[in-house]
């Protein structure tokens, strides 16, 4: 079940009136932001998209989920500092027959993962600057502490990943802490459509391995679409006293084959022909 404010979302007027992004132009067919919506209200009667219940598959911490519930753009601060908390777009609170999960859904068509530490931490100066009172350069210092232990020889240096990966993380481990979840997924949701780019798709996933291989101190060099990898050992503190067990994964969705087939067959019904895709393929 999906809600929003306590109301159950079952079209995709309801989620874009409750939990459209913000700017109109991003709620587009073939983006991110519409095509989770989409994704997730197709499957009747309501279930995880089977991309999704595959990939939990193939990591033998998790079983088939037998009840979930789901917040689109949920609110999740991971610290006590002022200012916006983390925005995720979609946070599943799930059970399997091992207890209860969280997953802190990623969703992206090819929208980059954001600035580098290293640029966020320089807006972060110019805003203590500005401002005394600004606490951003501790926000990305404690981040950097909980997730990551020292790099050795060979490994990336944290400075050059993407700061929005750490929050990501960050927040999906404080949605689990918060619900006594001791497992947790950060998961990428990704959309290949007509109006993304492979080039785009390729720098994402580069920057999502460069994040897995850091995280895991280089004993995992990549996330393979498909599949969950984990968990990472991290050191929690200061944000996080007890760690829930921490997983990262993605799955991706071919939109472009799906609109192919479908272009396929209007072709075949506009010659009046009875067959189907599978037919000619």
């Amino acid at each position: 079940m999906i809600k929003k404010n306590g109301v159950v979302i079952s079209t995709l007027a309801q989620w874009e009136e409750l939990a459209g992004p913000k700017r109109e132009h991003q709620w587009s067919p073939e983006r991110s932001a519409y095509e989770t919506a989409r994704t997730w209200l197709s499957v009747q009667p309501p279930a995880l998209p089977r991309q999704i219940t595959a990939a939990l598959l193939t990591n033998s911490a998790f079983g088939a989920v037998t009840a979930w519930t789901a917040e689109p753009e949920a609110r999740v601060p991971f610290d006590t500092l002022k200012g916006e908390p983390r925005n995720t777009d979609l946070l599943v609170h799930a059970t399997d027959e091992y207890g209860d999960l969280v997953l802190a859904i990623e969703a992206k068509a090819d929208e980059p993962f954001g600035e580098t530490v290293t640029d966020a931490m320089a807006a972060a100066l110019e805003r203590r600057v500005a401002n005394h009172n600004s606490r951003g350069v501790e926000r990305i210092v404690s981040l950097v502490q909980s997730l990551f232990g020292e790099r050795s020889r060979g490994q990336q240096e944290v400075a050059t990943l993407r700061y929005q990966l750490l929050t990501a993380t960050a927040g999906a481990l404080a949605a689990a802490t918060r619900a006594n979840a001791s497992r947790v997924v950060m998961l990428v949701q990704e959309f290949r459509t007509a109006k993304t780019t492979d080039e785009k798709h390729v720098e994402n996933a580069k920057d999502l391995d460069a994040f897995v291989h850091r995280l895991s101190q280089g004993s995992v060099s990549s996330c393979v679409p498909g599949k969950i990898v984990g968990p990472f050992s991290i050191p929690g503190a200061p944000l996080f006293e007890k760690v829930p067990q921490l997983y990262i994964g993605k799955v991706s969705h071919d939109m472009r084959a799906r609109t192919a087939d479908e272009a396929v067959e209007a072709a075949l019904r506009a010659l009046g022909g009875e067959r189907s895709v599978a037919d000619v393929t």
